[in-house]
């Protein structure tokens, strides 16, 4: 006589079809986003960005003792407003979710100008500047820079006045 399979059964064989399928989505998926010197810098524990804890800082390097107003946000998430005195940041941490849809921007303004930006999505390359696990954005009097952490490099990613 044939066993009749109830709702939790067929939820956890589908589970682990999921679990079986997904290194191999992903060794095809990967070398399609990334160019091959990416792929050499590819760590184990990089396959998997949901499972890292991401820490995201804004500083202020703004010239002539200028203070940085900052308001930084996700769809889930309103981290509020703050007011940077020269030298200072602003961070916060998060993990992904699962299926890697995290976004957080920020609309930052000194002075006589405002710039709003991207500081996480989902893309590889943003993540090996970043190391990993830890992006840097650097705000100065020409613009908004990442610190490209491998190279300890900052590179202008925006300039005042642009919008995402």
């Amino acid at each position: 006589m044939e066993r009749k399979r109830n709702f939790s059964d067929v939820s956890i064989s589908r589970i682990r079809s999921y679990l079986l399928v997904l290194p191999f989505v992903l060794a095809f998926v990967t070398p399609t986003l990334l160019s091959a010197s990416e792929i050499s810098t590819i760590k184990e524990d990089h396959v998997f960005p949901m499972f890292i804890k991401w820490h995201i800082y804004i500083v202020n390097r703004l010239s002539n003792n200028h203070n940085l107003f900052t308001h930084c946000k996700s769809a889930e998430n309103d981290l509020g407003d703050h007011d940077l005195s020269p030298g200072s940041n602003t961070t916060w941490s998060f993990r992904t979710e699962f299926f890697q849809g995290t976004l957080f921007w920020c609309h930052v303004s000194k002075d006589d100008a405002s710039a709003t930006f991207n500081v996480f999505w989902n893309d590889a390359r943003l993540f090996d500047k970043c190391g990993w696990k830890k992006c840097i954005w650097v705000v100065k009097d020409d613009g908004v820079y990442l610190t490209h952490l491998s190279t300890n490099c900052d590179e202008l990613r925006y300039k005042w006045g642009d919008r995402m």
